[in-house]
């Protein structure tokens, strides 16, 4: 009887504390009830979850709107200077943010601006573009831009863009000039922006066309040499000028005239003016430099002493100034001739001379680098899977280092992605400058 009476004083103790805890729907959702109880539980349970994700859905729509009103709190500058230092590929998905962003970003004077700050950055870029082989024809032939930075012996270079119907002769480059690439295949010249992957391929008269820009007016200008054969040679008189317009097209073409001269180096854009090395009137006679100014249109003469010009001869920029490098070897480098123009209307050029530590077998100088080396890089893939390497050079310290660049053709599982055969042709662009502007 006292059993009896002490249960039922504990069972009253027990109801009496649990009325005192206040109801709690959500954990009384994750309590065991018994089968007869769960029928007015799920109504709980569901009314319960609704509410939930109304305050969910609300929290997310407070959230979405709190970054506008944050964006809208920013002036307009400051949300331009905030773009200028974003990466290229964030800035190309900020376009979609709203319609104000959008025109902004592709605004002539942005991309002037993006440009300014990419190339004062203390790290300089640079491009590798390469083909799948000069024995493919029509539309199975690419070319692969890739990029990487000079900041450490060992880089890694990453894929722009792929160019279809596109391939790399012996005879072609592809420099890059205020952001663009360009490209000449036959009487064919593409022009790309790896940034914004962008390109157009426009048709010449002429079969070497080299890119240049007219920073004064902000202008692309293509200029084409139309070769005229004379006794089993080719000279050059005649020469298109291609414009180029928004959209990828071309505003204008117009014909400019020239003393007559034969062609021989690379062609050279710097600060305005596209210049290349020559004979004239014909193949092994006067040595000169010819220059174009791409603002005007105008095609001039700069004379130049005989030992600069060579058929293994390499037109770079040094420090801002035109520079002839010549080979002692007409198959290697080991040692080297560095003329250097100092006074353009003058003629004046000044000499050095260089020996390397080793031999460079197949291998050219497209240029130099933020920091005044010069840069060594090869002229062709190699016919395995082999590391690919770039040479720079101190000229002050006479120090010669080798850097790496992984990812170009440097294992098997490479080459049989990008289908590279053999003869895969080479151009290197030591310094290359992020543009964000449009085709």
């Amino acid at each position: 009887m006292k059993r009896k009476e002490h249960e039922k004083d504990r069972f009253c103790s027990s109801r009496t504390m649990l009325q005192r805890i206040p109801l709690d729907l959500k954990k009384m959702t994750r309590l065991q009830v018994k089968p007869h109880q769960k029928k007015p539980l799920c109504k709980v349970e569901s009314r319960v979850c609704l509410e939930r994700k109304e305050r969910e859905r609300n929290e997310d729509d407070e959230s979405v709107k709190r970054p506008s009103k944050l964006l809208h709190s920013i002036p307009l500058d400051l949300e331009v200077e905030i773009m200028t230092r974003l990466p290229v590929k964030s800035l190309m998905r900020s376009r979609c943010v709203s319609k104000t962003w959008s025109s902004i970003i592709r605004s002539q004077g942005f991309a002037e601006a993006y440009y300014a700050m990419s190339s004062s950055a203390t790290r300089s870029r640079f491009t590798v573009a390469f083909s799948n082989s000069v024995f493919v024809k029509g539309d199975a032939q690419r070319l692969f831009i890739f990029s990487s930075s000079h900041e450490s012996s060992s880089l890694a270079a990453n894929l722009h863009m792929t160019i279809p119907s596109l391939s790399l002769s012996h005879v072609s480059d592809c420099p890059s000039v205020h952001g663009f690439v360009g490209c000449c295949h036959g009487f064919q010249f593409t022009i790309c922006n790896p940034s914004t992957g962008q390109f157009v391929t426009l048709p010449c008269k002429g079969n070497r066309t080299s890119l240049g820009y007219d920073p004064v007016d902000g202008q692309f200008k293509a200029l084409s040499l139309v070769p005229t054969p004379v006794r089993g040679y080719h000279i050059c008189v005649v020469h298109e000028v291609i414009k180029l317009g928004g959209g990828g097209g071309v505003e204008s073409r117009n014909m400019v005239t020239s003393p007559p001269y034969s062609p021989l180096t690379n062609r050279l854009c710097i600060n305005g003016f596209i210049y290349f090395g020559a004979w004239a009137p014909r193949p092994r006679t006067n040595p000169v430099i010819v220059c174009f100014d791409v603002r005007h249109e105008k095609i001039s003469f700069i004379k130049m002493p005989k030992d600069i010009l060579m058929s293994y001869s390499v037109l770079i920029e040094y420090k801002g100034k035109l520079a002839s490098v010549v080979r002692h070897q007409p198959l290697s480098f080991r040692s080297f001739d560095l003329w250097i123009l100092e006074d353009v209307k003058k003629g004046v050029w000044s000499k050095q001379t260089f020996d390397l530590s080793y031999d460079l077998v197949n291998i050219t100088s497209p240029g130099t680098n933020k920091a005044g080396e010069i840069i060594f890089a090869p002229t062709k893939l190699s016919h395995c899977a082999q590391p690919f390497y770039i040479f720079h050079y101190n000229t002050q310290k006479k120090d010669l280092r080798r850097v790496r660049i992984h990812g170009i053709a440097d294992d098997e599982g490479f080459r049989r992605h990008y289908g590279l055969v053999s003869d895969c042709n080479v151009s290197v662009s030591p310094e290359h400058v992020e543009s964000i502007a449009f085709l």
